[in-house]
């Protein structure tokens, strides 16, 4: 315990002044004119006995008083702990406060009905009284201050922050500096409120205090700086990070440094190792929100804190309680490169919290070249019901680019902005030229015509350019001048047919195998050039008699199947198509299954081999409906649509339409590949905001590496003095979870910085108050005050009690005896 005034504890002496007067002034005995003589004479005893006692709880209250004044006026500090009563000792405390007085009620109870004298009862209650007052008393101490005590006593065992008001404070501020404090609130963002608390806070530090000011940037080092001054300037200088550290590294950090400055200024002054020249503290300003930490912790922040209890740790809550947010997140493309004029789809989701408003509007903008930005469709009316909506919108890729930018963004204001936009781009490349080869065109109109269709020529549509011909005319065709070339069904192909197959997949070309007739003849597919190009050898076609076979997934994260593994109806419809003849194959060492048939020997469908820079499918099945064809083999082309998404997904992969990626997250790596005809040595990488960096591509790679693109919104490439052709385009968004306003809840909390750790200030104009108990302790005053009243309010009963004489004690016969009969009582 600490006194913050001490020399008036001198006042203590005052004590003595009631023992003093009591002394003088103490009561005399009554003097009792009555001729009973013997009977008085046989009390006097007993009257003594009971005036002496009440004597001295006279002088104890009085001398009681007056220390607890004094004590009060000299206002006595506590270390910080939990001196209340927990919820258990209370329960004790009011179980022993009844059965004490259950057994007095007992006692007395047991003596009315007794026979003995009314004199004789008083006294014998009067005896119970005070046994049950303090055998509770002693109960008290035994159930409730002996745990308290323990509990109390481990709370204080470690040795604390033995600081007063006008030691220097040596403070490490921790600003949550994530995308979420960009909230504002009361026309302030939770950054600019946090600085101003700890402004605030700056200014009522003691002369010789050091600060270190921290945000969440992972290059940032805690330092101390050199004055006040240099410490609000780094306040003012912090801004948010869009790859934010979590919150528990960044303490860990602050409490690290508290310690390399302890052992720094220890080693300087010589002073020993339980001495330091600063109260230790760090203030963390965070607006709670829970994907600022990282739960479960791996850091070993608690243990941290609980061996360097020396330190104090305050939360100052900057957030708001019911905060008010309509984001986007999720979104996504339906692909990343596009042909000119064929429809993309663009998903997105609207999430609102509670406080925010159902009902809000949504638009999609394209950007031209010159940078203006043009609307797609009419803004969409959305309602948010329960807490969540899929928006989809249709964008048009448009002619003449080798790229589009646009975004799609909340046409209301909220306040966070930051997660009300966000920003995409795809390439657009000439419409795939497709190469079919068959024995007959017939076999392969209907891979043709789900590429594209009849109608959509006749409409002007152009989705792919796709040429047909036979295996005999193969040969008069440049492989060269496709993106991918289709072998369909092919009986006996030659091996200049092979050749030029591996030829064209070695030099990045892509090629698709279907081997779905029965006069397939394996030995012309095992030639030395097919071995190298092939996933698999035919070996014989394969009929399930007892039932049809389907088709399942086993790679999901395949291109090819991505979409089918997390799309229910998708993958329901594929599992829909029934297979009743199918080659059995034997697969290559460097080949993977895609899709596979379910049933016995789960025999392949679907198989992938990469062949110098290009790639090769083959499906095992019939892609045709001809009668004594592929009529005879499944029905996926004519009752299944999800031939359609799949014959374009095998397209797609085979042009590397999906190797291409122009959306990414702030924080992670982007890699744009750059087509060898194209290379180039420098090149600008134009930013958001209109700013513009220059870097050089290395002569031995042919990816351009970009490890800082951190702000969200639009980049660009171009070849810097090169007459390269090379065009680039990708878009950076934030990440979903700062949209998370959620706050962490306190059990984990717990578990981060341990329990009793550390303390919360939930109104920042509190933090003074609080911090100040954290290093001074509790202050007892406004208790002992109350102790004080009652002390006041006893002694005044107890004196009116003791010095009036009690009328009820005077025996009759004394109104009747003359002065002589007067004796001491």
């Amino acid at each position: 315990m600490t006194f913050i005034n001490f020399s008036i504890l001198s006042g203590l002496l005052l004590a003595t002044i009631p023992v003093v007067l009591h002394m003088v002034m103490r009561a005399k005995p009554k003097r009792i004119e009555f001729p009973a003589l013997r009977l008085l004479k046989a009390r006097q005893p007993s009257n003594a006995r009971r005036m002496q006692l009440r004597h001295l709880l006279l002088l104890l209250l009085r001398a009681c008083l007056i220390v607890a004044l004094v004590i009060a006026v000299a206002r006595p500090s506590l270390p910080a702990a939990r001196y209340g009563l927990r919820w258990w000792e209370w329960l004790s405390l009011g179980f022993v406060t009844a059965a004490a007085f259950g057994v007095y009620q007992w006692l007395s109870h047991r003596d009315r009905n007794s026979s003995l004298a009314r004199h004789q009862v008083r006294e014998r209650r009067s005896r119970h009284r005070i046994a049950c007052v303090f055998g509770g008393i002693l109960a008290s101490i035994i159930a409730v201050g002996l745990p308290w005590g323990v509990r109390v006593r481990g709370e204080l065992l470690s040795p604390r922050n033995e600081a007063t008001e006008d030691i220097p404070v040596a403070v490490v501020f921790v600003f949550d500096t994530s995308i979420s404090m960009n909230y504002r609130h009361e026309n302030l963002t939770r950054l600019e409120k946090a600085r101003q608390v700890a402004a605030e806070y700056l200014g009522q530090l003691p002369s010789g205090s050091r600060v270190a000011v921290a945000g969440l940037d992972q290059e940032e080092e805690v330092v101390f700086q050199a004055d006040l001054a240099g410490a609000q300037s780094r306040m003012d200088s912090l801004e948010l990070t869009t790859i934010p550290e979590s919150l528990n590294a960044r303490l860990k950090d602050a409490v690290q440094s508290h310690i390399d400055d302890r052992q720094r200024v220890r080693e300087e002054l010589g002073i020993s190792e339980a001495s330091d020249l600063f109260a230790r503290e760090v203030c963390l300003l965070t607006d709670g929100s829970l994907t600022a930490w990282k739960h479960p912790d791996e850091s070993g922040l608690s243990d941290l804190l609980k061996v360097n209890d020396w330190i104090q740790l305050y939360l100052i809550d900057i957030g708001v309680a019911q905060p008010n947010n309509i984001s986007l997140a999720n979104m996504e493309l339906s692909e990343e490169s596009s042909a000119a004029g064929r429809p993309l789809q663009l998903n997105v989701t609207v999430q609102a919290t509670t406080a925010a408003s159902p009902q809000t509007m949504v638009e999609t903008y394209l950007i031209n070249p010159d940078g203006s930005e043009v609307r797609v469709g009419a803004p969409r009316s959305v309602k948010i019901d329960t807490g969540a909506v899929g928006v989809s919108v249709e964008l048009q890729a448009p002619e003449g680019q080798p790229f589009a930018n646009g975004f799609v963004r909340i046409a209301s204001s909220d306040p966070l902005p930051d997660d009300s936009i966000r920003y995409f781009s795809f390439g657009i490349r000439n419409r795939p030229r497709v190469l079919m080869i068959s024995d007959r065109e017939e076999e392969t109109y209907y891979l043709k015509n789900v590429l594209q269709p009849d109608e959509a020529d006749r409409l002007g549509w152009q989705f792919y350019d796709c040429t047909r011909t036979t295996t005999l005319q193969a040969s008069q065709y440049s492989f060269s001048d496709f993106d991918v070339v289709c072998v369909v069904n092919s009986a006996d192909p030659d091996a200049s047919l092979w050749t030029a197959l591996l030829r064209f997949a070695e030099n990045g070309g892509g090629v698709f195998i279907c081997t779905g007739a029965k006069g397939i003849q394996p030995n012309r597919w095992d030639t030395v050039e097919s071995q190298r190009l092939l996933p698999a050898q035919p070996i014989v076609p394969v009929r399930y008699l007892d039932e049809p076979s389907v088709m399942k997934i086993v790679s999901e994260q395949h291109a090819v199947t991505r979409k089918f593994a997390s799309d229910d109806e998708w993958r329901t419809e594929l599992s829909r198509a029934l297979f009743d003849r199918c080659w059995a194959v034997e697969l290559h060492p460097e080949a993977s299954v895609l899709m596979q048939y379910d049933g016995i020997g789960d025999r392949p469908a679907l198989l992938e081999r990469r062949v110098g820079s290009g790639r090769c499918l083959m499906f095992t099945s019939a892609l045709d409906n001809l009668v004594n064809g592929g009529s005879d083999w499944n029905n996926l082309v004519v009752e299944n649509w999800s031939f359609i998404p799949l014959a374009d997904s095998i397209m797609q992969y085979l042009i590397g339409a999906t190797d291409q990626v122009h959306n990414f997250v702030a924080g992670r790596p982007v890699e744009i590949q750059v087509p060898p005809s194209q290379r180039f040595g420098q090149y600008l990488l134009r930013r958001p905001e209109f700013r513009q960096t220059r870097a050089a591509l290395p002569a031995d790679q042919t990816t351009i590496l970009i490890s800082d693109a951190d702000d969200a919104g639009h980049y660009q490439i171009r070849p810097f003095e090169s007459t390269s052709p090379f065009l680039s385009s990708f878009s950076v968004n934030l990440r979903d979870d700062e949209s998370n306003l959620n706050r962490l809840p306190p059990e984990q909390l717990n578990e981060i910085l341990g329990e009793d750790r550390y303390a919360t200030v939930s109104k920042p104009e509190d933090l003074l108050q609080v911090v100040r108990v954290g290093r001074l302790g509790i202050e007892v005053f406004p208790v002992l005050m109350g102790l004080l009243v009652l002390l006041f309010i006893a002694e005044s009963l107890m004196a009116n009690y003791f010095y009036d004489e009690d009328p009820a004690q005077r025996s009759p016969a004394a109104s009747v005896a003359g002065p002589e009969a007067a004796v001491q009582a």
